[in-house]
């Protein structure tokens, strides 16, 4: 069964990556899903402080209209994350201290939503989703082999092709959850199929998320 646009988008900001050096500031992508608008992404960076802002504003029906706002601050090998999402259908608060890839502090509010793994000492070699999302606008090579941990699950991002494309190139990758639930429980959908499109000067341009008959666009 194909996931929802907001489930969609949700697996795709929870792809992260090694924050990277020289951040560009400003960043911002609109949403849209089979050419229609659903909102927008900006991301920011100051020193050791990484904002992601996520506004859904255009749903249909405003059925999944809702906002999330995270920051990273990075101190030398540990990062300190937080995340707060709102919407009418779920509400969620999330922080977390990694040290070295390893989860130090983790609370996650409703209490709910937590899992076996949203406990210190319970995953290692981790990424956060915040400063994640910079390095995709930031990198200078195909994304491969990353651990993402967003507080109630462990997924591996693997790169599976590139192609060039306009004077660019398009990373192909896979998301697939290794440890804790899936999405969309019960249904426990775990897997994702992910393109990034590059310039030349490694610029990302978009950003492709598809399961099943929804692909989902970011594009500057």
């Amino acid at each position: 069964m194909p996931l929802s646009p907001p489930r969609l988008l949700a697996l795709l900001l929870g792809l992260a990556f090694v924050p990277a050096q020289g951040a560009r500031a400003g960043e911002a992508f609109e949403i849209s899903l089979g050419g229609d608008r659903l909102g927008r992404v900006t991301h920011s960076t100051q020193g050791g402080t990484r904002d992601l802002a996520l506004t859904l504003d255009s749903t249909p029906f405003g059925v999944f209209d809702g906002t999330y706002a995270g920051r990273s601050v990075k101190t030398g090998a540990t990062t300190r994350h937080s995340g707060r999402t709102r919407s009418s259908r779920k509400s969620r608060d999330l922080s977390m201290t990694l040290e070295g890839g390893a989860l130090r502090e983790v609370a996650i509010a409703p209490p709910s939503e937590a899992t076996a793994l949203t406990a210190p000492g319970t995953v290692a070699g981790v990424l956060d989703p915040v400063s994640g999302f910079g390095r995709l606008v930031e990198t200078g090579a195909c994304p491969d082999g990353l651990r993402i941990y967003d507080g109630r699950r462990v997924g591996l991002l693997s790169a599976t092709g590139t192609r060039r494309e306009g004077g660019g190139v398009v990373c192909e990758a896979r998301y697939e959850v290794q440890q804790g639930p899936g999405y969309l429980e019960p249904l426990g959908i775990s897997r994702l199929s992910v393109e990034l499109g590059y310039d030349a000067a490694w610029r990302l341009d978009w950003i492709r998320a598809r399961s099943g008959i929804f692909a989902l666009k970011l594009e500057r």
